[in-house]
């Protein structure tokens, strides 16, 4: 699955960049304008892909940390690699749109590798303060200390972890980046903020701030820092590079820092939570269940990563958030009761497996992308109902002016994040959470969707067909041969309609018209006179151009017969071969494709066929070499 993933998006020389949130992949790309969505959707495992804030996001699900790591390993992708440190070094025309997703990209970039911090620091402290509230620790007790000191410094620690991220998206030393984060939080100067004692820097005064589980004042200043660095390098000789130039981006950034950047950030964050202290106690009743209705497109968009920081920054000035926990409740539960109505209503087994244990990753976890991506999005109108029960339980919500003490995501699991040592906002939620299930299930079942045909196909890994079709399909208007070209029969066996296949890849006809063919011999040989323009180490495929009437070819053989790896195929030919009709191309055993619990079927697609006014299957049912499978006009 790493593999193909890491092919469909152009290969190693085409990621500038790769990080990972709970459930997707974040490329940025050289150029993410080449890659084919639908190629990418295709491969097993993929739910869905999103173009947004400057990366390219491949929802894969909760197994995306396995994925993540293969593609590292696979690409030979790392922290050292040259090709990942030039994320923004591209000179590109700066517009508003240009601007806009660079900031986005920024946070999420930058955000989403610090959430597991945060996430299992906060569900510590939840699981911390419910010690504390039964009874079974004091919290005047050693071993109470200690568990806070660690959960703590998830998010007391945040500039330094947020520094690190930061710098891998602004190309730039993520050990300075987190240096710079954590001198912030040197004890000297939390000392000096403690003591209220003024201080000024070169005769300019530093304003005393606390930038403890701060995101932007570090954000920024890795920003300027990556500024800094380049010139540093571009002025500094390589024989005294190993020292002067972190000296030089120390000496530089981090008094700015503490004089400009840093009061400037902490401004911007105090007026983004005053902003929603603001809505939250005027507004929240309409504002909420707004927010709540269009958050699922903000996650099908990967953007809601960029509401995180609000988030934190209200948990960490004012003790909780009443705005983005509380959308985010609404919205998770309603996407579980979506895809539960769908699980329960359908005809479809795969249908109804995939949407029942979606729907309990969402009602658990607060995971909501496999409910998103792979039933509601996918049949569009439980999103309708969706919607209905987010925005009815952000009414409520926002009524019962709800807060939220820890930075989690909300689910069943996480219930005491609504809990405090003075404040029980559980009963609220809960209400909330039968809200959405209850009108979202009801909306949903009664809007109804159009049920998928009970099948248990899976679309094929791309590495051969939809590369090939991808590859070969050449853009142009439709054309007419001055004379019909006939394809000749690339192996005997019998022969029916390509809709019968039993894999919806070819059976749709989305890779082109064809014929498919029971093979009764073990060898396939050219259609056409032309050149061999893909070839497969599985041997399981083969692409061929008729170079003089520009026909585009594929020979796929079998149903997922790529698991084979190669096993029972032999390439007789090899890429750039220039070839003619009847010439052995590849060598197989349909027998032990069998023994497999495979189906050996071999099929014949124009792959261009919109080129063509007609491309005609021949009516013939068994067939032999040296017949016409199928003529082109």
């Amino acid at each position: 699955m790493a593999q193909n993933i890491l092919t469909a998006v152009g290969g190693q020389k085409n990621v500038q960049s790769l990080i990972h949130c709970s459930t997707r992949l974040r490329f940025v790309l050289k150029d993410e304008k080449s890659i084919n969505d639908d190629q990418v959707k295709a491969i097993d495992g993929v739910l869905s892909v999103a173009r947004a804030g400057g990366q390219y996001q491949v929802v894969v699900g909760t197994n995306v940390t396995d994925v993540y790591d293969d593609i590292l390993k696979i690409g030979n992708l790392g922290i050292d690699d040259p090709s990942l440190q030039n994320a923004l070094t591209e000179k590109k025309k700066i517009t508003p749109a240009s601007i806009f997703n660079g900031i986005i990209k920024a946070i999420t970039g930058t955000i989403a590798p610090v959430i597991p911090i945060m996430a299992g620091a906060g569900m510590g402290k939840v699981l911390l303060l419910v010690l504390t509230l039964t009874g079974l620790i004091s919290d005047k007790s050693q071993t109470y200390i200690l568990l806070n000191l660690i959960f703590d410094t998830g998010f007391f620690f945040l500039p330094g972890f947020v520094g690190f991220s930061a710098a891998k998206i602004f190309g730039a030393n993520q050990y300075l980046g987190a240096f710079v984060g954590l001198a912030t939080l040197h004890p000297a100067w939390t000392a000096l903020v403690a003591a209220k004692a003024p201080i000024n820097f070169l005769g300019a005064n530093v304003s005393l701030v606390s930038y403890s589980a701060q995101i932007i004042p570090a954000l920024l200043s890795v920003w300027l820092m990556s500024y800094v660095e380049k010139w540093v390098k571009k002025i500094t000789p390589q024989s005294i590079a190993v020292f002067f130039e972190p000296m030089m981006v120390m000496l530089i950034t981090l008094p700015l820092t503490f004089v400009v950047i840093g009061p400037a950030g902490n401004l911007v964050s105090e007026g983004v939570a005053n902003a929603s202290l603001w809505m939250y106690n005027n507004v929240g009743w309409l504002a909420i269940p707004v927010l709540a209705a269009l958050y699922p497109w903000l996650v099908s968009m990967g953007v809601h990563k960029a509401l995180s920081p609000i988030s934190i920054m209200l948990v960490a000035q004012q003790g909780f958030d009443p705005i983005i926990r509380v959308v985010a409740l609404c919205s998770n539960i309603s996407q579980a009761a979506a895809s539960l109505a769908v699980g329960l209503k359908t005809k479809n087994k795969k249908l109804r497996s995939l949407a029942l244990s979606s729907s309990i990753t969402a009602y658990l976890g607060g995971i909501t992308e496999p409910a998103l991506y792979g039933v509601n999005l996918k049949l569009k109108k439980p999103m309708y109902g969706a919607m209905i029960g987010a925005a009815s339980a952000g009414v409520v919500a926002g009524l019962l002016k709800m807060k939220a003490f820890i930075y989690v995501t909300p689910g069943l699991l996480s219930l005491p994040m609504w809990l405090s040592k003075t404040e029980n906002y559980i009963p609220q939620a809960i209400a909330t959470l039968l809200i959405s299930s209850i009108v979202t299930f009801v909306a949903t079942w009664i809007i109804g969707f159009d049920d998928q045909p009970d099948s248990i196909k899976v679309a094929e890994q791309p590495n051969s067909v939809e590369n090939l079709s991808n590859q070969n399909v050449s853009s142009g208007s439709t054309v007419s041969l001055n004379t019909p070209v006939p394809l000749m029969v690339p192996v005997s066996g019998k022969v029916h309609p390509l809709a019968d296949v039993n894999d919806p890849t070819f059976s749709s006809g989305i890779m082109g018209k064809g014929i498919a063919i029971d093979p009764n011999s073990d060898q396939i040989v050219s259609p056409v006179n032309g050149k061999i323009v893909a070839t497969f180490e599985t041997g399981h495929a083969i692409g061929i151009d008729d170079t003089e009437n520009g026909i585009q070819l594929l020979i796929h053989i079998g149903i997922d017969t790529v698991s084979l790896k190669g096993k029972y195929f032999e390439n007789l030919v090899t890429k750039g071969d220039a070839v003619t009709v009847g010439q052995p191309l590849i060598h197989f055993s349909p027998a032990k494709i069998k023994e497999a619990g495979l189906d050996p079927v071999v099929m014949l697609i124009v792959t261009n066929s919109d080129h063509f006014n007609n491309v005609q299957p021949q009516p013939i049912a068994d067939a032999a070499i040296g017949q016409t499978a199928i003529m082109v006009q």
